[in-house]
């Protein structure tokens, strides 16, 4: 089949590009001018470049598409318009360019997050009946995007997909503590160590999002995606067992993170640049509970992941390894 992946430069998207190539389909991206593609370089897909709300463009790319999956997002602003213009208006855009086709797609697959269902208010994982309660522009837009998706369901086939936290080879987010647990000895971690998190290696992500675009009982649903929950301080070990090395948790108080969290959005402001830890992202770590259920994922699509976190975690940091942006790992730890 043919598929169109959007966001396809980045972290998910690339990840999703390979595991559609390897499972033996024809793959088109569609692209913002300016991004950077060297992820797929060597690649056999066929590039499309325009604005995500062009819709005459939009409309050319999904001609023959068979498959769509809109993985592009925007996770960094500091303003309701940037979401808007990031996550909602592209979503409306591709869903109505997709639907008006006289021949449109055999499905629309949206990669959303959990962000849009919010932390969890129990300690019971959250499923896909609990209401949606997200707690900050990021997930609003997200489950507004989601809304676009849903909205043209009665002219085309959607699904929706929400993971966790998403790590793997060239993932970003995870890469500064890797690198300050292996040259210091420290973990540095906000919150407290019972604090419970799902996750998602993307390799198992991409795994996902490709069973449920082509199983016929995944439209029109929604499914959380995860493959391992764990405490924070079980995921710290994990580091530690993929680092090869002890590390100390150093815990960060929590209004030492939100000083932080401020001064990074007081930099953000002065400078236009966005950055790592900031009012949201500490918001985000201080939640006691980001927790999800893959049930109905593993009821309806079979879908069981191949990394827990432990090994996932080894995983990224082999890889991390032998692109240089670590230190080599000991022989018992690679």
């Amino acid at each position: 089949m043919r598929a169109l992946v959007t966001g396809a430069t980045g972290f998910i998207g690339s990840h999703l590009v390979e595991h559609l190539l390897e499972q033996g389909h024809e793959v088109s991206i569609l692209t913002r001018p300016g991004s950077d593609r060297s992820r797929l370089d060597g690649r056999p897909i066929d590039v499309h470049v325009a604005d995500p709300t062009d819709a005459p463009a939009l409309g050319r790319a999904l001609r023959g598409i068979d498959l769509v999956f809109h993985v592009a997002g925007f996770m960094r602003g500091r303003r309701w318009p940037e979401y808007v213009a990031g996550n909602i208006e592209p979503a409306r855009a591709l869903a109505s360019a997709a639907a008006d086709l006289d021949n449109p797609p055999r499905r629309l697959l949206y990669i959303s997050s959990l962000a849009a269902g919010g932390p969890a208010p129990t300690p019971e994982p959250l499923t896909e009946d609990d209401p949606p309660r997200p707690i900050d522009h990021y997930g609003r837009s997200k489950l507004e995007a989601e809304q676009q998706i849903m909205a043209v369901g009665d002219r085309l086939p959607v699904t929706i997909i929400r993971p966790p936290v998403v790590y793997g080879p060239n993932d970003r987010n995870f890469l500064p503590l890797i690198r300050t647990a292996q040259r210091f000895g420290i973990a540095p971690t906000i919150g407290s160590p019972k604090k419970r998190i799902s996750t998602i290696h993307a390799h198992d992500l991409a795994r996902g999002a490709l069973l449920a675009a082509t199983m016929d009982k995944a439209a029109g649903r929604l499914y959380y995606l995860t493959t391992h929950t764990a405490t924070l301080a079980e995921m710290v070990d994990a580091i530690a067992l993929a680092l090869g090395r002890r590390l100390r948790r150093l815990r960060i108080p929590g209004w030492v993170a939100r000083l932080a969290g401020e001064v990074g959005q007081l930099r953000w402001a002065i400078s236009g640049r966005p950055q790592l830890l900031a009012r949201r992202k500490v918001r985000d770590m201080l939640q006691p509970r980001w927790i999800c259920s893959s049930r109905r994922a593993e009821h309806d699509l079979g879908f069981h992941g191949v990394f827990n976190f432990q090994d996932g975690m080894r995983h990224t940091a082999a890889a991390y390894a032998r692109q240089g942006l670590i230190a080599p790992l000991p022989d018992d730890a690679a």
